[in-house]
């Protein structure tokens, strides 16, 4: 053996390699083909149970989201998110239907089954692909309006916390959504491109066969296509798929109503610290929901105060502290307007109507005091004594 004829490794990789690329597995027809059907069914299930879990958690949601806009007391951009629920079944719903596939025959050739199985995977590539516009953007939406105008409510304990609240939820919000549509995009990537690459080979070596021997019982797969290392296929039960779609959900709602309830409970027991305790008032009294105020030794029927209609005060205190609303009115009035965006000075202008009379009345600069609000809270003191005993 001549010493100068062996060859290197690099020379038997190349030439294993150029073997190899003309290597063909001839597998049966008829078997490859109930394994394309199988594989197709699954497929299938797993989008259809997947569609399912999407469309009736959106629905089931509608109903909950108006019980926790009721139970606390939300602000309206609270049911923004209800269209946007609507919206997003429907779409699944429409889309589903006009891409629907016709089921597989068993007789039906190969190469059809193999192209609707490309025509699926296609549009679960576009589904997911675009699943921002459809999926996340809408919600991103109305989610973000909430936290506006949330955010704006607590204006009063500074502009600075306000938006620093604002800016902390909207990075939550979007590392949430970033991370879910991550995750899309991962498995277009790992999961359904190498699917449609490996189903078009097939089709292309199909093809191929059927313009050149027209062998119908065997089929020549040239470089075997399915040899490919990719990710495990992901887990297509039904209740892991909506045990998944429930976790985001829940997480969202727990974020919303947790947020909305420390709105909430953080209007209701502050101690009004910083706000002056002072009144225009010598007494309150209430007729259902309508205040009468006592400015001298005479009762008058409120109509505004400082240009601010008294039924809109009335509004923002109910809205704000619920039952003690009240309260609020009687006991500590300049934190109130001031979180209206109506701080009042220590003088105050009071459209006013006598109770005998249908004539309004305005009275300009009326003070302020301490002794006042001493007095209203007396007389609340001593309602609830007097309505304690038995």
């Amino acid at each position: 053996m001549n010493p100068d004829s062996h060859m290197n490794p690099d020379d038997y990789q190349q030439a294993w390699q150029a073997h190899s690329s003309q290597t063909r597995v001839i597998i049966d027809a008829d078997l490859l083909r109930k394994e394309a059907q199988r594989d197709q069914i699954s497929f299938r299930s797993a989008i259809f149970w997947r569609d399912f879990c999407e469309i009736g958690i959106a629905l089931l949601m509608i109903p909950l989201w108006f019980y926790l806009g009721a139970v606390t007391s939300s602000p309206w951009t609270w049911y923004l998110t209800v269209p946007v629920l609507v919206w997003m079944a429907g779409f699944m719903l429409v889309y589903r239907m006009r891409h629907k596939q016709k089921p597989s025959q068993p007789d039906e050739p190969l190469l059809i089954c193999v192209k609707r199985s490309v025509t699926e995977v296609e549009d679960q590539i576009w589904l997911l692909r675009n699943v921002f516009w459809w999926y996340l953007l809408p919600p991103s939406i109305s989610i973000m309006a909430f936290f506006a105008q949330v955010s704006w409510e607590s204006r009063s304990e500074g502009w600075l916390a306000a938006l620093m609240f604002f800016i902390g939820l909207s990075i939550f919000l979007f590392a949430l959504y970033s991370f879910i549509y991550y995750l899309n995009k991962r498995y277009v990537h790992l999961q359904l491109e190498p699917r449609r690459q490996e189903l078009l080979t097939l089709i292309t070596s199909l093809r191929d066969e059927t313009n050149g021997e027209g062998v119908d019982d065997r089929v020549s797969l040239p470089g075997l296509p399915f040899a490919q290392d990719r990710l495990p296929t992901s887990c297509t039960s039904p209740a892991k798929i909506a045990i998944g779609l429930f976790t985001i959900v829940v997480i969202m709602l727990f974020l919303v109503y947790m947020i909305n309830m420390a709105i909430t409970s953080n209007s209701s027991h502050l101690t009004s610290e910083g706000y002056p305790k002072i009144s225009p008032f010598a007494g309150v009294r209430w007729q259902e929901s309508q205040p009468e105020v006592k400015l001298g030794e005479e009762w008058f029927k409120l109509e505004s105060l400082n240009n601010v209609p008294a039924d809109e005060i009335i509004a923002f205190s109910q809205r704000t502290y619920e039952d003690l609303w009240r309260k609020r009115f009687e006991e500590d009035l300049v934190e109130l307007l001031t979180r209206m965006g109506y701080p009042p000075e220590d003088t105050v202008t009071l459209v006013v109507q006598p109770l005998t009379s249908t004539q309004t009345q305005v009275r300009v600069n009326v003070p302020m005091t301490k002794a006042n609000r001493r007095a209203i809270r007396e007389e609340a003191r001593k309602r609830k004594h007097d309505t304690s005993e038995p």
